[in-house]
């Protein structure tokens, strides 16, 4: 993963880029600078944390400080064509607000909406994005302090918006874990992120991270605030959450793709960590009434009550 290094133009405190590219470059990078991103032209999949889902033109998205991303387009643009993948983008860091603005109750929405970007934003609303399309468009023809001040309005426009969706499946605070590029504590998230679906044992954590087991975990506590078994906990069932609102698979399926090897087990973590039952869950969340359940579905889901 690439360390990317970000330098505003001379007389900038960011940057506002307008890329033009046979398909974009499938590089997974991270940069402590929050990332907003328009997609113009193209197709494929964004890849943010561990999350994947589909762009295409008319997104808008906002990426958290240190979240790793890239863009894969589609086989398509890597062919012998005139397709291109075009994006706008705005990157920034904390340096363009005031020193003191998280206690100030005028930034309350856009301190929120950067706290939200630590596992990626996918924005909704037709109306408001297609005035932040607008003022991304007029951008060029600004320049000093009117500059600044339309970047912090298009971020007031996102803040204000109950509309959007995560687009990492698991939140990780990344900004908690410095060093990024080298730091074992990081490499053992990219462990657990990648492999989650797998068994998965704190001697391959630890040989992936390049740090001894006791160290590792002691270190990783300290810097998470969990264990890495509570931390590949999560991500589980936060891969569960998505494939029984989003898919069709049975409760057994769902298990078994997020991880689990146990049904039992599966039903118990997930009533643990949700305060429903996965078929409850589902149920909640799709509106189908009992009757639509396959008995499958209903008997995985009894299995542990």
């Amino acid at each position: 993963m690439l360390y990317e290094t970000i330098i505003p133009a001379s007389g900038s405190s960011f940057t506002k880029k307008n890329f033009i590219f046979k398909h974009f470059p499938p590089d997974w990078h991270y940069h402590p600078e929050y990332e907003l991103v328009a997609i113009t032209e193209g197709v494929g999949k964004r890849f943010v944390g561990n999350g994947v889902s589909e762009f295409s033109p008319g997104d808008i998205a906002f990426i958290g400080s240190n979240v790793p991303h890239f863009h894969l387009s589609d086989r398509v643009y890597y062919e012998n064509n005139d397709l291109y993948c075009c994006s706008e983008v705005i990157q920034f860091n904390q340096n363009i607000f005031p020193a003191d603005f998280r206690t100030m109750p005028e930034f309350g929405p856009i301190v929120r909406l950067l706290d939200e970007s630590s596992r990626g934003l996918l924005f909704h609303n037709d109306e408001v994005l297609e005035r932040i399309r607008t003022r991304l468009s007029d951008f060029e023809r600004l320049d000093g302090l009117k500059r600044l001040m339309e970047l912090y309005r298009i971020l007031g426009m996102l803040s204000q918006t109950p509309d959007f969706s995560y687009l990492s499946i698991a939140e990780v605070d990344y900004n908690r874990v410095k060093d990024l590029h080298n730091l074992p504590v990081y490499r053992a998230y990219q462990y657990l992120a990648n492999n989650f679906k797998e068994p998965v044992t704190l001697r391959q954590v630890a040989g992936y991270a390049g740090q001894n087991p006791t160290a590792l975990c002691r270190n990783f506590k300290q810097s998470t605030g969990r264990s890495i078994f509570n931390c590949l906990l999560e991500i589980r069932i936060d891969f569960a959450y998505k494939l029984l609102v989003n898919s069709d698979f049975s409760i057994i399926q769902v298990a078994y793709e997020s991880g689990f090897r146990n049904i039992s087990h599966f039903n118990h973590k997930f009533k643990e960590m949700s305060g429903l039952s996965p078929l409850e869950y589902r149920r909640a969340h799709q509106g189908k009434s009992r009757t639509e359940y396959s008995e499958e579905e209903l008997t995985a889901a009894a299995g542990d009550e």
